[in-house]
């Protein structure tokens, strides 16, 4: 209640809603200029302007949801959606039913299934030995200051346990400095742990990983997923409403990774990672059953999904 009467916010609030009327009358200039056929949403404040625009001018509007948690602006868009496109299960969402469509996430097209040799070839191209073990550390996008803090923790054990340990954390641009000072105190990881704060070829990263420790991101999983990959999964509580814990939840039942508590110890992740680094088999049996559930065609049911909506409207039209 404090806040309605803060004014900070209700200055801020007043704001963003002549914003949204500047951006809703911006779009439909727009939309009336380019005529498309259908407008397309991934969510984000972005598209709530442009799907109020699209509907006061009757384009059709396909919205697509990549966590089993849909978005603000999607939930709000819904309401004049033709269609609902998502990337998880069915039962996540409560669109209506005869609206909703299963394709998966659409994912960058160099991303597919790994096979030994492939996996050997990116460990040649990321200058790794061929017969190393190579544990991926991948916090989102903006990087996990406590996946990083977690992994330099236990980083002097598991070199010391495996020498063909190989480490590989993309820690984000916002924590690489740090991360790569943890490091430094280590003596085992002057030429075994790599720190990067971002890069444009993730993929041949995760490619190269014989196990990955990463957060639950819906895209991030798909990926993941496709390349046939074992991974042990924390998701981020905090996140969006809790997001990532709904995104693991097949995952976990399915037992198609390990999926760990948000708050998990030390000590137990480390047992975890250990186990599974010195298991090939246990990994390749999360591999396979990680990738039963990939959708590596959802780029094509998406725009097939489109395409369709455009030929119906236009036979209507007819």
């Amino acid at each position: 209640m404090a806040n309605l009467t803060d004014v900070k916010t209700l200055a801020l609030n007043t704001r963003d809603f002549f914003q949204v009327l500047q951006g809703i009358r911006q779009a439909k200039k727009i939309l009336k200029r380019v005529k498309p056929e259908v407008v397309f949403s991934k969510g984000s404040y972005v598209a709530v302007p442009v799907g109020i625009a699209a509907h006061r001018l009757g384009v059709p509007i396909i919205t697509h949801d990549s966590d089993a948690m849909p978005g603000l602006a999607n939930r709000f868009l819904g309401r004049w959606a033709e269609l609902h496109a998502v990337g998880q299960p069915l039962e996540n969402y409560k669109y209506p039913s005869e609206k909703t469509r299963f394709t998966g996430i659409p994912l960058d097209e160099r991303i597919k299934a790994v096979s030994p040799a492939q996996q050997i070839k990116f460990k040649k191209q990321l200058g790794l030995p061929q017969d190393s073990v190579v544990l991926l550390v991948a916090g989102g996008g903006l990087g996990s200051g406590r996946l990083n803090d977690l992994m330099a923790k236990m980083a002097p054990e598991l070199l010391s346990q495996q020498k063909s340990l190989r480490i590989i954390v993309i820690a984000g641009q916002q924590h690489q400095d740090a991360a790569a000072k943890a490091y430094n105190l280590i003596p085992q990881a002057s030429d075994r742990v790599q720190v990067i704060g971002f890069t444009a070829d993730f993929y041949q990263y995760s490619g190269a990983a014989d196990l990955i420790l990463c957060r639950a991101g819906a895209t991030t999983l798909a990926e993941f997923a496709v390349q046939h990959k074992a991974c042990v999964i924390i998701p981020a509580e905090q996140l969006a409403g809790g997001h990532q814990l709904a995104n693991v939840w097949q995952i976990s039942t399915a037992e198609a990774a390990v999926v760990l508590e948000p708050d998990v110890r030390a000590d137990k992740l480390l047992k975890t990672v250990s186990e599974l680094l010195q298991d090939k088999r246990r990994r390749e049996e999360l591999g396979a059953k990680f990738g039963s559930m990939a959708e590596p065609q959802a780029a094509d049911k998406l725009a097939d999904l489109i395409l369709q909506t455009i030929m119906d409207k236009t036979d209507k039209a007819g």
